[in-house]
């Protein structure tokens, strides 16, 4: 079964999907590849963070990484960094099977609007899909929009999700999705 989790990361919040399983959280310490790219402790996947992001794996809410922006989206609403969080878990399902849960638990947000529902590929070439929305998060009170990165591969749902507030997603939206476009998976 999909679960969708409104996670408060460092202060920050984000939309993500996330599937049944155990999360595998990296350690804290982490390696860094050439060209900039993050890549996981466990070695499940590689990503390359926006210039100048702070990079956080300590697990913090079960995620395996987190990138913030430094500098924070502002709205009438209040104040958030724009973050892209990577959640790793044993998967319970096929990719088509997790887009349906997904689909399903996005659409029972009370205010979540669909902005994205498509068929993509990670930059390595391996399946994946892409949704994004726009909702409030029930705990601030900030509208948001994110954007998720879907795979599964090898026994592992990997989700890379971009969220920032909805008001700053035009500034963010270049480096998010650049960054969800060079998500490789390893194992």
């Amino acid at each position: 079964m999909v679960l969708v989790v409104l996670a408060g990361v460092a202060g920050l919040t984000g939309c993500t999907v996330r599937v049944a399983g155990t999360a595998q959280a990296a350690p804290a310490v982490a390696r860094q590849s050439a060209g900039d790219a993050y890549t996981d402790a466990n070695g499940r996947f590689a990503l390359v963070p926006p210039p100048g992001w702070a990079v956080d794996a300590s697990g913090a809410q079960g995620t395996s990484v987190v990138f913030v922006d430094p500098q924070p989206g502002r709205s009438a609403a209040g104040a958030l960094r724009a973050n892209i969080n990577v959640f790793v878990a044993t998967a319970v399902a096929d990719l088509p099977g997790t887009v349906v849960g997904a689909r399903n638990e996005l659409r029972a947000i009370a205010d979540y609007a669909p902005t994205a529902d498509e068929p993509a590929a990670l930059a390595d070439g391996t399946p994946a899909h892409l949704l994004g929305g726009t909702f409030t998060d029930p705990g601030s009170g900030l509208p948001l929009r994110n954007v998720q990165l879907v795979t599964v591969h090898a026994g592992l749902t990997i989700v890379a999700t971009g969220t920032s507030l909805q008001d700053a997603w035009a500034g963010a939206e270049p480096a998010i999705r650049t960054s969800l476009g060079s998500l490789t998976v390893s194992i």
